[in-house]
């Protein structure tokens, strides 16, 4: 059977664009667990440039499926 992991890091990216709080990849990834994905997955770049370390921390605190970095 086909599984699904779902990549936050372009919600993390619309934040960064518009340079506020909002959307949150941690709350991204809550919704989408909700949903029925098997995993999430987030790439975190030696820049920050979007997945923030605070992120990272709250997603490995927080997700209950697989978490792919």
């Amino acid at each position: 059977m086909a599984r699904l992991s779902v990549n936050v890091d372009h919600v993390a990216t619309l934040r960064e664009a518009r340079r506020i709080t909002e959307p949150d990849p941690v709350t991204a990834a809550a919704i989408v667990e909700l949903a029925g994905a098997d995993g999430i997955i987030v790439h975190l770049r030696e820049d920050r440039r979007h997945i923030k370390d605070r992120d990272l921390r709250l997603l490995k605190q927080t997700v209950k499926s697989k978490l792919n970095l």
